[in-house]
């Protein structure tokens, strides 16, 4: 009877191995499948998308630093990212011609103008492979993102199992967000991809001390602090996971090699986790000289009074570019004098980080019609708002009723204590990261929340517990809102970058909220010449005018063969500042309409102010006249312009980003009274 029992007994327990089998094969090929689907989606939609305006530094510091060994581009971030994008390009016989470092940009590091020379230029020979060059970089951006959903698959999975881990995976896979920057050459994926890594790997570390632990979560530490400045936030989010992990006096386990321990007072804790600091700080340290070469000068060859570091600004006479940049930074004055007289960080690495601090007081930022120099309190929680899908807000919201009236047992999920724990990593970052934000003054775009996107799509993976539930229209609640988050997704390709929910009215009414690298970065010059040639075929003869907000000038607009007269932001001679304008179709970018990075403006959205108006009245525009009132009036007939059609809807619009007027007659407009013969 006993051996029938045990032989039955095995015979019920085989198909639930079977089915737990099949059911782990099923999950791993379905995280494959979303993996495979958020790459296609990342690279195929850049595939007619023009470089976006950092993305021309960013790739050009890569392939300096490969080809020449010098680092003098590579202010104000570390190199990690552009030396990754830059890798598969090398076989594509890249030129980074030994003419230019006997030019006036490369003496004072202008990556801008040296960027505009290595995209664009005949002479530098990469123009001809500068498209495959950057889908190529972009390409090895998206490994990245794939890499960060892996990432929040795993946390999920072990917070709330396979299918929590599939659903948090899927959302990530399909983000609007996390496609628009999972897939450009610059710092904004890598840095989220290294701060959930450390995350994870600290926690992990926190609890079992491992030759493992300990070296992996090193390496993500020096992966991060190669990637962004914004590294130092990990500092206060891990001290925070530090006390919460001794508040819990749950024993340590240390494993090193032969030796096995436990601790379980603080005191003994608190000295190995001291120990572990150490190993942190050497292998980081190290990593940085490593990424440098070992070596602190970061110019080959330079010449006192002629090799000097980027600064964007005139500097004033008889000060250096430290002591510019360090202006209004008292605080970091001592610190930075000491580093650099005690030569403890490559010197390229400390400007970086001086010059990022700097940034970081202010500058020009527009939300919802105003502009302002030191941003807006609330300009994160407003991109955040518009520019999330909004079945992720609901799903938020369905999970949070649930946790509240829920009645699941102990063996359905643990306590809110125990949660409280386990999700640590998650809250310590997500609030830190989000008081971080609100407080900075550089508010150019809803970018720089990327990393909090994670920690939310690890979140939802709590929906398997809604799924497991008895209440059957909470479950298909659950999946139409998966659902209609993936349509958004796909109702949005290519045009990721320009997604916004319909609070505001979706993308088309994006550009009276946000602007810059919310919407409008200059990657739409493709659509632009599409645009063109298809109103050629229709036989319209009026002229077309172009304004193009983006770093490669009309460089970039002749690359892609655009027919157009350009108009300011082009950044060239090409660039025309006309006196009056129509008629004639108009395309204006839509950062350039807005008027945010130019000298006249007034502070809200439909304005033109009493004190524009008498400047622009009382300035010459006799064309004789090349001097500088001349100059002043076309300038501010182009704001002027500008204004107006900000009073105005658009009458197309090409991916969102630029705008189209028809202009059927000259315009005419007076806002303030008389207008100028």
């Amino acid at each position: 009877m006993a051996r029938k029992s045990r032989s039955k007994k095995a015979n019920t327990e085989q198909p639930s191995s079977k089915s737990a089998g099949a059911s782990a094969k099923g999950a791993i090929l379905a995280v494959v499948g979303l993996c495979i689907v958020h790459y296609v989606l990342a690279v195929t939609s850049v595939l007619n998308k023009s470089n976006t305006y950092d993305e021309i530094a960013h790739l050009t510091r890569g392939y300096s630093y490969l080809l020449t060994g010098d680092f003098r581009l590579e202010p104000p971030h570390p190199p990690l990212a552009h030396v990754w994008a830059a890798i598969p390009g090398l076989g594509n016989d890249v030129k980074f011609p030994q003419s230019w470092m006997q030019h006036a940009s490369w003496y004072t590091s202008d990556v801008w103008q040296v960027g505009r020379a290595f995209f664009y230029y005949a002479k530098s020979g990469n123009d001809a492979i500068i498209d495959s060059l950057l889908w190529r970089g972009r390409a090895m951006i998206a490994l990245l993102s794939v890499a960060l959903g892996l990432l929040v698959y795993s946390a999920s999975s072990k917070l709330f199992g396979q299918v929590g881990g599939l659903i948090s995976l899927t959302l990530y896979a399909f983000s609007p967000t996390m496609l628009a920057h999972g897939r450009l050459v610059t710092t904004d994926c890598i840095a989220a991809l290294f701060f959930a890594a450390c995350l994870l790997s600290i926690w992990w570390m926190l609890h079992r001390v491992t030759i493992a632990s300990v070296l992996v979560s090193a390496l993500c530490l020096a992966g991060l602090f190669l990637s962004k400045m914004s590294a130092v936030l990990i500092i206060p989010v891990g001290l925070v996971m530090l006390t919460v992990r001794l508040i819990s006096r749950q024993p340590l386990e240390i494993k090193l090699g032969n030796v096995r321990r436990q601790f379980s007072g603080v005191a003994g804790q608190l000295g190995c986790f001291g120990a572990v600091l150490v190993v942190w700080v050497l292998v980081v340290w190290a990593c940085i000289w490593a990424a440098y070469g070992f070596r602190y000068d970061s110019m080959r060859g330079a010449e006192a009074g002629r090799d000097r570091y980027f600064c964007p600004n005139a500097i004033p006479e008889g000060q250096d570019v430290w002591q510019w940049q360090l202006r209004s930074l008292d605080h970091l004055e001592p610190t930075v004098t000491f580093l650099r007289e005690h030569r403890l960080f490559p010197e390229a690495y400390i400007y970086s980080a001086v010059m990022s601090a700097q940034t970081a007081r202010g500058r020009m930022a527009f939300m919802n019609g105003s502009i302002d120099l030191f941003g807006h309190r609330w300009f994160f929680p407003w991109a955040f708002l518009i520019k999330t899908p909004l079945p992720l807000f609901a799903l938020l919201l369905v999970l949070l009723l649930y946790a509240i009236f829920s009645k699941g047992g102990a063996d359905e999920r643990p306590g809110w204590k125990s949660w409280l724990y386990r999700t640590t990593p998650l809250w310590a970052f997500f609030a830190i990261y989000w008081i971080a934000s609100m407080r900075t003054h550089l508010n150019i775009g809803h970018r720089h929340i990327l990393p909090i996107y994670p920690i939310l799509f690890v979140v939802c993976g709590a929906a398997a517990f809604v799924i497991r539930s008895h209440m059957r229209s909470v479950r298909v609640g659950v999946y139409a809102l998966v659902g209609l988050f993936i349509a958004c997704s796909l109702w949005t390709f290519p045009n990721y970058l320009t997604y916004f929910n319909s609070i505001v009215g979706g993308p088309q009414n994006g550009y009276k909220y946000l602007v810059d690298s919310s919407l409008d970065w200059g990657q739409d010059l493709p659509g632009v010449k599409h645009f063109i040639d298809h109103r050629k075929n229709s036989q319209n003869t009026a002229p077309v005018y172009l304004s193009y907000f983006g770093s490669g000038g009309s460089k970039a607009i002749d690359h892609f063969k655009i027919d157009a007269i350009q108009l300011p932001e082009a950044m060239t001679d090409k660039s025309q500042r006309i006196e009056s304008y129509g008629p004639g179709t108009y395309l204006i970018s839509a950062t350039t309409l807005q008027q945010v990075y130019q000298t006249y403006r007034g502070e809200s959205l439909h304005d033109w102010t009493a004190e524009l108006e008498q400047r622009y009245q009382s300035q010459t525009s006799d064309s004789s006249d090349p001097g500088s009132a001349n100059g002043t009036y076309r300038s501010l007939a182009f704001a002027r312009f500008c204004s107006y059609l900000r009073t105005r809807e658009p009458d197309a619009w090409i991916n969102n980003s630029v705008l189209v007027y028809e202009i059927p007659e000259a315009v005419t407009w007076a806002p303030f009274g008389d207008e100028r013969d």
